[in-house]
């Protein structure tokens, strides 16, 4: 049994049953998860969940001021972040990543969650200056994993 990380973002839950029933056809078990409000304490969880991210972007693409209009000025301001399990064939990793599709909903294969659920893309957030609508996180090894996992679990979980 292989587990991984996964968050809903802002913009997912108009479809969040949606893309709970993708999951789980696919044999996604959510073991553990909770629907959070935005707030400074949620924040603060994103920034640490996001920071290795904030340093490869440096500070002229602003990754935190991008975060924080996204993930609290922009439509609903919840998160559900997730603790999931699968016990197929598939290494999770790569099983989840390709069910969730390319963090730029404009070049996910169709069929995949930010294919079907989200019509964004990465020059509309820029416009914005926002992250991309794209409707989930998905970790992108079993390190960020183990590692989100924690963060996530320490806060909320």
């Amino acid at each position: 049994m292989s587990k991984t990380f996964l968050m809903l973002k802002p913009d997912a839950f108009q479809n969040k049953d949606k893309i709970l029933d993708v999951l789980t056809s696919h044999g996604i078990r959510i073991i553990k998860s909770q629907e959070l409000d935005v707030d400074i304490h949620v924040m603060k969880t994103l920034l640490s969940h996001y920071h290795q991210v904030i340093d490869e972007k440096g500070p002229e693409f602003d990754f935190v001021g991008k975060m924080f209009n996204t993930f609290y000025f922009y439509g609903n301001k919840k998160i559900m972040p997730m603790i999931v399990e699968y016990d197929g064939p598939e290494d999770i990793i790569d099983y989840t990543r390709a069910i969730v599709g390319k963090t730029n909903p404009a070049d996910a294969k169709e069929g995949t969650i930010r294919h079907e659920f989200s019509d964004d893309n990465y020059e509309k957030a820029s416009i914005d200056n926002r992250l991309v609508h794209n409707v989930i996180h998905a970790s992108d090894s079993h390190e960020s994993a183990k590692r989100e996992i924690q963060i996530w679990e320490d806060s909320f979980l």
